[in-house]
């Protein structure tokens, strides 16, 4: 935590309370904004990395802001580095407003109950080791006030909070906060504030300027929605750049016809294709995604409660045979039905099944012992392969290697040896917008200051200001780096 000093007497201030390590390690995003006099804080998640063959989480630096009076609390998505740590963030703060989508919340609360439940398992597993059990980042009582809190308001975007009831206090007159679809997952947003100073703050959040199967790109609102926002002299844009030195390789229709390619030739030598993905977002794209190309695709673990949040017509989808779950209420039953889908019972069958890091859930447990040694199958990654997971592991042995597969075992971890002899690919289906993205949006907003976040390392932002810098009108580039103070 930075000292006590400037920012208090500053007009306007950005600071990021947690974000990019200086070793280019991305997690537990949190913005802490302070503008005429309030104090407004964007996202609380959490960061994951390894210690070895564990995986450890780490929350937002400044011991929850416990010092300061917080007025406002905005979650602009569901996923877990952004929304991960929010029950504790809220529970030291019942003073704030908490503003969130209808869909983020639905996403979130998938979410978070998962995250404790992965806590819990791993506590009973460590206590039985007689190892230290680490503090939970927030408990069932959090979670359980955060649903309720009187001051949860959630809402449908696009949404003006100035044209609803939610500010309509003496101490926020003068206030207009709005909030946009940002095209990066279901219910996800970007916001933007103006203060009674007029100084306009621009957050993009996690934004996908190209079309997902699920949910459309947003380069910018419409004007209808902005009205004169970007007119407002001082504006100040913060942008997320996962893929700040990144340009999209080649057109999503490309990318969906090699895919498509694979799957045929993996079907016509009789393999199954194990697509192992992110719970949330990926799941239900690619569910989309490969009924579009004509499968029918199996769906497991936490992605079967996900795509009820995200695929608007999964009921009518599964009712036409176009999907199927496996079975939820009954274990018994549902270890017989992966055993079919993963032998090819059924014929070739997709079958989609978390986790993308293949570090925890269905994908490790069951389906990657059993489909990774055929030759005939196929492993495909469709989203982010973080450093030193399993997945990433498994991208660096030879066919014919083993790999450590962590699995349970009556309440324990234990760790087994697979046999990798089947192919293993990567399709680069981001939901984050490449560098053309970012670069054109901050061309048509022409911010004064322009801050860069979650960015994977200097050579990535470096790479990203070298060509904002050569737009007509360039904006003081800044990175948010992790405790980084910045005065407007």
């Amino acid at each position: 935590m930075q000292n006590k000093e400037s920012w208090y007497r500053q007009l306007g201030e950005y600071r990021m309370v947690n974000g990019d390590k200086i070793k280019g390690v991305i997690g537990a995003t949190m913005h802490l904004i302070r503008i005429c006099g309030k104090n407004i804080v964007i996202d609380c998640g959490v960061g994951f990395n390894r210690n070895g063959e564990n995986q450890n989480q780490f929350v937002p630096d400044g011991n929850w802001l416990l010092d300061k009076y917080i007025d406002l609390i905005i979650i602009t998505h569901k996923h877990l580095d952004h929304c991960g740590a929010i029950p504790r963030l809220v529970w030291h703060h019942p003073e704030a407003l908490v503003m969130m989508s209808d869909k983020c919340f639905e996403g979130s609360e998938i979410s978070l109950e998962d995250s404790l439940k992965i806590w819990k398992s791993d506590a009973i597993s460590l206590r039985r080791e007689e190892l230290i059990v680490p503090r939970p980042i927030f408990t069932e009582e959090m979670l359980d006030a955060f649903y309720n809190n009187a001051n949860l308001k959630r809402f449908s975007p696009p949404y003006c909070i100035n044209k609803g009831d939610y500010l309509r206090k003496d101490q926020w007159l003068g206030w207009k906060v709005g909030f946009y679809n940002s095209g990066h997952d279901v219910g996800a947003v970007s916001v933007y504030i103006i203060g009674p100073d007029c100084r306009p703050f621009y957050l993009t959040g996690d934004i996908a300027s190209h079309d997902q199967e699920n949910s459309h790109g947003v380069l910018l609102p419409p004007a209808d929605f902005l009205g004169d926002f970007f007119d407002h002299p001082g504006l100040t844009m913060i942008t997320e750049a996962t893929n700040g030195a990144r340009r999209m390789e080649q057109p999503r229709e490309k990318l969906n016809e090699e895919m498509d390619n694979l799957l045929k030739l993996v079907k016509a030598r009789g393999g199954i294709a194990l697509f192992l993905v992110f719970a949330g977002t990926k799941a239900g794209n690619m569910l989309v995604k490969l009924n579009n190309l004509g499968y029918k695709v199996v769906v497991d673990g936490l992605a079967r409660r996900h795509i009820r949040v995200e695929v608007p017509d999964i009921e009518q989808r599964i009712k036409n045979g176009r999907v199927v779950l496996v079975e939820e209420n009954n274990n018994e039953l549902a270890f017989k039905q992966r055993e079919a889908y993963a032998a090819g019972f059924h014929g070739f069958v997709p079958i989609i099944a978390p986790s993308a890091t293949l570090d925890h859930g269905f994908a490790a447990s069951f389906y990657a012992p059993r489909i990774l040694p055929d030759e005939k199958n196929v492993a495909i990654f469709p989203g982010h392969i973080f450093d030193d997971s399993k997945a990433q592991q498994l991208f660096n042995i030879k066919c014919g290697q083993a790999i450590n597969i962590n699995q349970w075992f009556n309440g324990n971890i234990k760790s087994i040896r697979v046999n990798v002899r089947c192919n293993v690919k990567y399709f680069g289906y981001s939901s984050h917008d490449y560098q053309d993205g970012l670069v054109e949006r901050s061309r048509l907003v022409k911010p004064e200051t322009l801050i860069v976040h979650h960015c994977p390392g200097e050579e990535s932002f470096n790479d990203l200001a070298d060509r904002i810098k050569g737009l007509p009108e360039p904006p003081t580039i800044k990175w948010g780096l992790n405790g980084k103070t910045i005065n407007i």
